[in-house]
């Protein structure tokens, strides 16, 4: 190991010590303390991931190391910032201030140009993927004028997004700007938001097939981009303190174990309001096109969905008290969630013999209800998987580290 430390007063000598250690090869890192500037570079031989750092005593009983200097410069740190120091086991992690991951934050600005964006949709998503990206500031420019539809596209997107809006604009121009305070989101309720609205538009698709009502119906389906928004908003916040330790105790997150999760979670219920779309959907058309539906069958469908609801809202009960017996129960459920959907599929071929030589143009519909009612029971049963997996992150009397063997 190669090392060389230069020690000098604040402000005196201090490009100095850098240029002589960039002289020797070597990288430079920089400390303050107690008044001083420590310059202390290590070429260390633990590989690409893992830097070594020489304790130093500065004083007469003061112990410090020096940060990476290019941790410090891509954080935006300067004399002054504070930063927290956070024990997990045997490791110490250091954590930048909030006002420091702040001003990183907005330093950055990304440029999408336009042009590129020569296929429909493809401006939007572009505009999508930067907001789930945790990009503040969005500027999309054009080489002349944006285009009517590159326009419609840019407001479709803001529309559909969380806390970001047009804060100017010119012919060729529209810069974006999204401001959201992590602390007023915090994921649990995000969480609970999204499985909120995946299951009233299930039960309000359902109610509207019961009592024939497409207006029901309808604002069901209309739920879809509430639904989105805290998806992409959820999304945002979970790769945002991936990128960004500080934020995981302003959004609730206990470590970095239960990002995975909660973005699995997320996705799930997701796609569980498509399913639940879909469903509201087919119910309408079938309202509209007044197709009558045997009542043994909209009463098997109603059982069914009232199954999964309850299944889908004891497994996230389980995992967001660390419940362990309660994700056991939300499994056992899903069990019974297959058994029920067997039930509707016999009255199906039942009603379907029953109605040879009359018109059956019920099935096609009902099929796909039930087919979307079985994939949004199948996250029920997911969710709970993970509730397992989130108990067992800590150690408890169930699960525990063995005792070292003597």
């Amino acid at each position: 190991m190669l090392r060389a430390s230069y020690l000098s007063s604040v402000g005196v000598g201090i490009d100095h010590a850098h240029s002589h250690a960039n002289q020797l090869g070597l990288p430079a890192e920089g400390l303050f303390t107690q008044g001083k500037y420590m310059v202390t570079t290590v070429l260390s031989v633990e590989g690409p991931d893992m830097e070594s750092r020489k304790i130093q005593k500065v004083g007469a009983a003061t112990l410090t190391i020096s940060l990476p200097k290019s941790w410090v410069t891509q954080r935006k740190l300067k004399r002054g910032d504070l930063v927290f120091l956070v024990e997990e086991g045997e490791a110490l992690k250091l954590l930048p201030s909030e006002q420091a991951a702040e001003r990183k934050r907005s330093t950055v600005e990304f440029l999408v140009d336009a042009d590129l964006c020569d296929e429909p949709g493809m401006l939007e998503r572009v505009v999508v993927g930067n907001y789930v990206l945790g990009r503040e500031k969005i500027i999309v420019r054009a080489d002349r004028r944006l285009r009517s539809e590159h326009l419609d596209e840019i407001r479709q997107a803001v529309r559909r997004l969380m806390g970001i809006g047009i804060l100017d604009e010119t012919p060729s121009e529209v810069v974006l700007h999204c401001s959201i305070d992590p602390t007023n989101y915090p994921i649990e309720a995000l969480i609970k938001r999204q499985h909120g609205l995946a299951s009233t538009m299930l039960s309000e698709s359902l109610e509207a097939l019961r009592t024939s009502d497409v207006t029901l119906a309808e604002d069901a389906m209309k739920r879809e981009d509430d639904a989105d928004m805290i998806y992409w908003l959820t999304l945002r916040l979970l790769l945002s303190a991936q990128l960004d330790d500080a934020l995981l105790e302003r959004l609730g997150i206990r470590s970095r174990l239960e990002i995975a999760g909660y973005r699995a979670i997320a996705r799930d219920l997701e796609i569980a309001s498509d399913h639940a779309h879909e469903i509201a959907t087919l119910v309408r058309g079938l309202l509209k096109d007044q197709i009558k539906v045997p009542d043994p069958i909209v009463s098997a469908l109603a059982a069914l969905a009232e199954l999964i609801g309850q299944a889908s809202a004891q497994a996230l009960g389980a995992l967001l008290s660390r419940d362990l017996k309660q994700a056991n129960a939300a499994l056992g459920l899903s069990k019974d969630i297959e058994k029920r959907n067997q039930d509707v599929v016999k009255h199906l071929v039942r009603e379907s013999r029953a109605r040879r030589g009359k018109d059956p143009s019920f099935l096609l519909p009902i099929s796909g209800i039930l087919t979307n009612l079985a994939q949004i029971g199948g996250y029920g049963r997911s969710i709970a998987l993970i509730a397992y997996n989130r108990y067992l992150e800590k150690p408890s009397n169930l699960c525990r580290p063995a005792p070292a063997r003597t």
